[in-house]
């Protein structure tokens, strides 16, 4: 009966493993696949981006490389699938190296204790691989703040959705959206966030993300503060530069009571994006309540979806 109970729930119970397996044995960064496949798309954006070219050059050049990467890495992994002898192992695989959560937020502790120790030049090494922006010239205040918005947006793609999509359009669906979302990451490395090339990419990602983001963001919303959150959202977020990423700091802003989000230098070029909310500036005592919101936030989903499991379960079981 055992065995019958292990085949019939086999995928589910190997997503549970994933998750385990990324919040106790997180892959270091610098093995890590991601590390590799960062490094050949950013040499791709450098042979392909000239700053010099047309719109339309950008947009056909930015489609067909990621169409290229995307089909040449997705061909290979649906045909191993095709031929496994246990697929649902080598989704749950998949599923392991697309979520990235535990060693950011080692390294978001790690950076609050150092700028609580007054120790800024090391926290501003440690936070530059984080983040797209200059960070050479970040006071205490605007250190905490750049950490703590990536890890805001960082846990949202990389764990949240991965997982939404991974559960509603399979593991070759989660991984085409995670191989997007380093393309981005990559290419944003060199090239100004409001450049043409970069257009493509934020369409997509931002159709893919519309649903999963602002159900988290209400996740949080309904955790914590929820009235002020809503009054953020419909001040802030959703006169956002990207009303996704608005919608995720309009909610984080209110919950901690902090102010997030303001102006950015990108490439030596200055951007205004809007400051949400206007409380006090953040500081290292924040980072930690922020992970335990998204703790929350995490463990919440998680009974959701094990209800969700247990349900089908009892239904299934019922009928036959």
């Amino acid at each position: 009966m055992l065995n019958n109970i292990v085949q019939n729930h086999l995928d589910f119970i190997v997503f549970i493993c994933a998750l385990l397996a990324e919040r106790f044995l997180p892959l270091v960064s610098w093995y890590h696949p991601n590390h590799i496949l960062s490094a050949i798309f950013s040499a791709i954006s450098q042979r392909i981006y000239k700053k010099t070219d047309t719109k339309q050059y950008h947009y056909l050049a930015a489609s067909m490389a990621s169409t290229l990467i995307l089909s040449t890495v997705l061909i290979i992994v649906v045909l191993l699938l095709q031929f496994a002898f246990y697929p649902e192992l080598l989704s749950g695989l998949i599923l392991y190296l697309c979520l990235e959560n535990s060693s950011l937020n080692k390294k978001a502790i790690r950076i609050a204790r150092l700028v609580k120790k007054n120790q800024k030049s090391t926290a501003r090494e440690l936070l530059k691989p984080l983040v797209a922006r200059e960070v050479n010239a970040l006071s205490s205040p605007g250190i905490i703040k750049a950490i703590m918005e990536s890890v805001i947006l960082r846990t949202a793609r990389h764990y949240f959705v991965v997982i939404f999509i991974f559960l509603v359009l399979g593991p070759v669906a989660a991984l085409a959206y995670r191989l997007i979302t380093l393309i981005q990451q990559a290419w944003r490395s060199d090239i100004a966030p409001n450049s043409s090339f970069l257009m493509p990419l934020k369409l997509v990602l931002f159709i893919v993300e519309y649903i999963p983001i602002r159900l988290l963001a209400l996740t949080i919303a309904s955790l914590k503060a929820s009235k002020k959150s809503m009054h953020y959202i419909k001040h802030y977020g959703r006169h956002f530069y990207q009303t996704n990423t608005g919608w995720l700091l309009s909610v984080c802003s209110a919950s901690l009571g902090v102010q997030l989000g303001g102006p950015a230098i990108y490439n030596t070029q200055r951007f205004n994006k809007m400051r949400v909310g206007v409380e006090r500036l953040p500081n290292a005592d924040d980072v930690p309540q922020l992970l335990n919101t998204l703790n929350q936030t995490r463990f919440f989903w998680l009974l959701i979806i094990i209800s969700v499991e247990i349900i089908k379960a009892v239904l299934v079981f019922k009928f036959v």
